[in-house]
Order: C-alpha cells, then sequence, then structure tokens
C-alpha cells in the first residue's frame, strides 16, 4: 500500500466538507442514514487520498467527528458538518 503523506486538521476539515456537499447535492430532503453517511466518508477520503494509508487514517479521524445520525434529513446533517467543520462543538 502507497503510503502518501499523513493527514492533517486541514484533511478532516476538506472530508467534512465534502461529505456535507454530497448529502446536500443529492438528497437534501431524503432521510440521512448511518450506512449512507459511512460508505461516503471512504469514497471522500480515497477521492482525496487515493487508496492509501493516508486515506484510513483520514476516514478515522472524520469517523471521530461525525455528529450522531438521530432521523436528520441530509440536508440538516450537512449544515451540521460544515458547523463542525469550522470548529463548533455539537
Amino acid at each position: 500500500m502507497q503510503n502518501r503523506s499523513a493527514p492533517t486538521r486541514g484533511d478532516a476539515r476538506a472530508l467534512l466538507l465534502g461529505l456535507a456537499d454530497k448529502l446536500d447535492a443529492k438528497h437534501p430532503t431524503k432521510a440521512v442514514s448511518e450506512r449512507l453517511v459511512l460508505a461516503q466518508v471512504l469514497v471522500i477520503a480515497e477521492e482525496l487520498h487515493g487508496p492509501t494509508e493516508a486515506a484510513e487514517a483520514a476516514e478515522r479521524e472524520i469517523l471521530a467527528l461525525l455528529p450522531a445520525v438521530t432521523g436528520q434529513t441530509c440536508g440538516e446533517y450537512s449544515t451540521q458538518l460544515r458547523l463542525v467543520a469550522v470548529g463548533v462543538a455539537l
């Protein structure tokens, strides 16, 4: 497995914002599911880093930052992700 540079806080912010954009653009009024969020985190991490250890590290970092899925729509959840990305504690 190729090892690109280690993820940084900027990567986490980029991943959160990328996830927010995807959820908001595709299904803003649909209920978000944990499975959808987890799948998209993997996709976004690999888009940013390729299939590398850096992608796996970035994915772990993002998983630790994700707000709980509690029945929000994708649009509502994307707003929460953007808040977390700028440092607001939920």
